[in-house]
């Protein structure tokens, strides 16, 4: 029974890996569209902000995706998924809605949870370092 169920699994995670890569693709195909559209319209050849912004978001989305795809090849590769590759994803995308979040609108309350957020993973992050063991970055 555990044979079947790991089988089924592994399959799974094929499947993932595949969508993964599609998203990966088509993600990175519509920033290339999003940035030449920009250039293209923009007087001068000069970007407007939120084109920039958004091509930013879209890329870290993209990073964030590469990231993930590492975390799933380590886990076909061990059979775990590497802790400091989780952590990584989740500061990569952290970063992300820092970096696309308009500070105008956005409440205190807001702010201060994503700092706190942050620094848990940032000390989580160098506990893993500090820890020696190479398995956590490999």
């Amino acid at each position: 029974m555990l044979n079947i169920i790991e089988r089924i699994e592994r399959y799974v995670v094929y499947i993932l890996v595949f969508l993964l890569l599609i998203s990966i693709i088509l993600g990175t195909a519509d920033l290339s569209w999003v940035l030449l559209k920009g250039i293209y319209n923009a007087p001068h050849m000069l970007i407007e902000v939120n084109t920039l912004f958004d091509s930013f978001a879209l890329f870290l989305v993209i990073v964030v995706g590469l990231e993930l795809l590492k975390s799933i090849k380590s886990y076909l590769v061990r059979g775990s998924i590497n802790p400091a590759f989780v952590i990584e994803v989740a500061i990569i995308a952290l970063g992300n809605k820092l970096i696309t979040l308009d500070l105008k609108h956005t409440a205190p309350e807001l702010l201060f949870g994503i700092a706190a957020i942050l620094l848990g993973l940032s000390v989580t992050y160098f506990v893993l370092k500090r820890s020696g063991d190479p398995a956590a970055f490999s």
